[in-house]
């Protein structure tokens, strides 16, 4: 097994590739970067949340996700509100042109991976959700990785 971990990494690092933004112009989906879709989903998926937790999600700091915040606000994806609970909170919540770009970019990747995985069998397409599930858990669980060297 641990002969497959190199061609693991590999495959990873691929679809990557594949699915990123190539290093260019930094977008991967419209106007937006990864990053600031990795946001904009996290922010989307919980209705409001504090900007700390987004840092948390994302593995950056309070000022980090700050930053990716006001490019959202900027583009007009996201608002800044005090929380109902605690008023020296400020949450983050997605406005309706924000809910439709991300409807498009998930509208068009869900279609991306569909063309790529018609070829195969149902029970293959699950045995490929139910590994990528898995990895991605796995991933979140372990501590972020150090790039460094």
């Amino acid at each position: 097994m641990e002969k497959r971990i190199p061609d693991i990494y590999n495959s990873l690092q691929e679809l990557s590739w594949q699915f990123g933004d190539h290093g260019f112009n930094g977008e991967c989906c419209g106007d937006l970067s990864l990053v600031e879709y990795m946001a904009l989903k996290k922010i989307l998926n919980t209705r409001s949340i504090p900007i700390q937790e987004i840092g948390i999600a994302l593995n950056f700091t309070k000022s980090g996700a700050t930053r990716i915040i006001d490019r959202l606000e900027q583009k007009g994806y996201v608002l800044r509100e005090q929380s109902p609970v605690d008023g020296r909170v400020c949450c983050v919540t997605v406005t309706p042109r924000g809910v439709e770009i991300m409807s498009k970019i998930i509208e068009k990747y869900t279609k991306y991976v569909q063309d790529i995985l018609e070829e195969f069998k149902p029970e293959q397409i699950e045995q490929i959700g139910n590994s990528l599930e898995m990895l991605v858990k796995a991933v979140q669980k372990n501590k972020p990785f150090d790039s460094s060297f």
